[in-house]
């Protein structure tokens, strides 16, 4: 799939370049007026959080200190739940214009589910969403205790699935070659200014300086693209090398400007917003490396693509459907985990974005596949709209306030292999339902009776 989904990239890139344009703004199918909404599955990554891997593992990639998020390492930070909140009152009123919230919350909250892998901040992003959602209502977020693998999210470490390493390694070598020579030659730019930023030079600087004693250069590691054999889990199945070290040495720039902190702390001062873009690239690819192939798509990503399709069956059928979130009478469906299990699931659908800021498939702090389902009014068939909903990297930093009238950036995504009105990207339920059951592997989907669902979560700290 990384092969087709490179070339289907590209061939959409003018498209998705014009739709990037008008990215602040919602996009409105031209049905909208005669259409009801019907359901809403908001499946999202978390907000923004301190650097994801402890500052004694990251340190020996820089020459100077990281700076301190002031709260657990991982953890959603204070600025992140607040951008939560704000998010959550955007899609508030944008569920209250649309006519599938009523505004009283306590009835509201009997047809609404909230679900978060079982992380600290992805439980707490998603009741800052639910507390602005749903504001005079108490509640449930439901999620397996912390740190106890959710199988819908990750079903590599929940071992509802067996990874069959040398497939996996098999189909990498037919996109990528035998080693990741290739890649370093090819992301050289981004791996030269991560480079810059981590040991304090300016990135014209040539020959670039030797690294000080005592620390490593994480962008010129091997990257073997083999299988791990240890830690196996959704995201890690695949040895990526200096490629993830490079990652984790970067990971905290986003974050850092995200959450709000002086430009002297972003990256010690080296990066500006197109700079900062950039250096996602790395990101992407590691994703593209994980969860990217047809394989490793359908293995890691398949339980959670099940259960969507489940839950929106339930809203059409008005029947309970095995393997669903919730009931058939939950309009609304929050899903707040990793964004490597946002892009997971886009990947099976071939669907993409490009939001004006970022780069291509990038998935911010908050983004989110918004799946709505939808009846027309005239001839009550149900059809399906999937947006792409992001915070831009100035409205998380400033923490800018969100409503339909000034909304954050948002794109409706294109299905491929759907059948589309010449005016919208609307598709038949029926014509989605056939393509995400082709994309599925099912004997990657848990069986239902196997299946406990998580409970409330109870006691989850913001600090």
């Amino acid at each position: 799939m990384s092969i087709r989904w490179s070339l289907f990239a590209a061939s959409l890139l003018g498209l998705q370049l014009l739709a990037a344009g008008q990215a602040t703004a919602q996009t409105v199918s031209s049905g909208a007026a005669d259409s009801v909404l019907k359901q809403v599955i908001i499946f999202g990554r978390h907000g923004v959080r301190s650097a994801a891997l402890p500052t004694a593992t990251i340190s020996v990639f820089a020459s100077r200190p990281y700076p301190d998020f002031g709260v657990p390492t991982g953890y959603l930070t204070p600025h992140g739940y607040q951008a939560e909140v704000l998010l959550g009152t955007y899609y508030r009123d944008y569920l209250l214009q649309q006519g599938l919230l009523t505004g009283n919350d306590a009835e509201d909250a009997k047809h609404v589910y909230f679900r978060a892998n079982s992380i600290q901040r992805s439980n707490i992003s998603a009741a800052a969403l639910a507390a602005a959602l749903l504001p005079k209502a108490s509640v449930p977020i439901h999620s397996y205790p912390l740190g106890q693998p959710d199988p819908v999210f990750d079903p590599v470490a929940a071992k509802i699935v067996t990874v069959d390493g040398t497939r996996a390694v098999t189909e990498l070598d037919g996109v990528y070659g035998t080693s990741g020579t290739a890649l370093a030659s090819a992301y050289g730019a981004e791996l030269s200014l991560i480079r810059s930023v981590l040991f304090g030079y300016p990135l014209a600087t040539q020959p670039p300086p030797p690294v000080p004693s005592g620390l490593v250069d994480p962008t010129v590691l091997p990257i073997p693209l083999t299988a791990n054999t240890t830690n196996i889990a959704t995201g890690n199945i695949i040895n990526a090398g200096g490629i993830a070290s490079t990652l984790y040495a970067a990971d905290p720039f986003v974050m850092e400007y995200t959450d709000g902190l002086p430009l002297s702390q972003v990256g010690w001062g080296q990066l500006t917003p197109d700079t900062l873009s950039q250096q996602t690239r790395i990101i992407t690819l590691d994703f593209a490396i994980q969860v990217g192939t047809p394989y490793l798509n359908r293995l890691q990503s398949s339980n959670a693509a099940a259960h969507i399709l489940r839950s929106m069956e339930q809203a059409v059928n008005g029947r309970k459907v095995a393997g669903a979130f919730a009931d058939p009478d939950t309009r609304l469906l929050v899903i707040n985990s990793s964004d490597a299990y946002v892009v997971g699931v886009a990947n099976l659908l071939q669907m993409h974005w490009l939001l004006s800021g970022y780069q291509q498939d990038y998935c911010p702090p908050g983004g989110a596949l918004v799946f709505e389902l939808r009846q027309s009014k005239s001839t009550g068939e149900f059809f399906v709209r999937v947006h792409f909903t992001s915070q831009t990297f100035d409205q998380l930093r400033d923490l800018s306030p969100l409503s339909p009238r000034q909304p954050p950036a948002t794109v409706q995504l294109l299905i491929p292999g759907s059948k589309h009105a010449a005016v919208d990207l609307d598709l038949k339920f029926s014509d989605f339902a056939r393509l995400l059951e082709t994309a599925i592997d099912f004997r990657d989907v848990q069986n239902p009776e196997e299946e406990t669902p998580p409970g409330p979560l109870t006691g989850v700290p913001l600090n």
